[in-house]
């Protein structure tokens, strides 16, 4: 049998202090409960990329975004399931932050903080291929 394969959009948010929003999944959430990824989702049928990751943004955050450009990709397999998460560069155009019930916690982190967090599975290996700034992972604090 054959996956199925879903696009998802995910925006990296940062705020005027150079933070990234992170939300964590509620701990009931059906996959990757109780970790961090970026906010964003599947679109509907019929809807387009753009309009079902803005749509997602506000759902999870209560913020309208302007987009701006792709800055990666990660592959998530799910049993049945090839979800490919497209993320892109956003800004807050407005809104004010309100998370939905489908996570529990948000954090504004930098970085290289992002590094010691829970993150769901798709979004640990954005980090580690994107986002991970040499000599800020964990194991790189040891003494040598």
């Amino acid at each position: 049998m054959t996956d199925s394969i879903e696009v998802s959009g995910r925006a990296l948010i940062f705020d005027r202090n150079g933070n990234a929003l992170v939300l964590k999944r509620h701990p009931a959430s059906t996959t990757n409960a109780g970790k961090w990824e970026l906010p964003g989702g599947k679109p509907d049928k019929g809807e387009s990329f753009e309009a079902s990751l803005r749509r997602e943004v506000r759902e999870e955050t209560g913020f309208e975004i302007d987009i701006f450009r792709s800055v990666g990709t990660a592959d998530q397999h799910i049993p049945g399931w090839h979800v490919i998460h497209v993320i892109v560069l956003a800004g807050i155009r407005s809104g004010g932050l309100a998370i939905s019930d489908e996570h529990s916690e948000f954090r504004w982190m930098k970085i290289p903080e992002i590094a010691a967090l829970d993150k769901a599975d798709w979004f640990g290996d954005y980090y580690t291929s994107y986002l991970q700034v040499p000599g800020t992972a964990p194991e790189s604090d040891k003494e040598q």
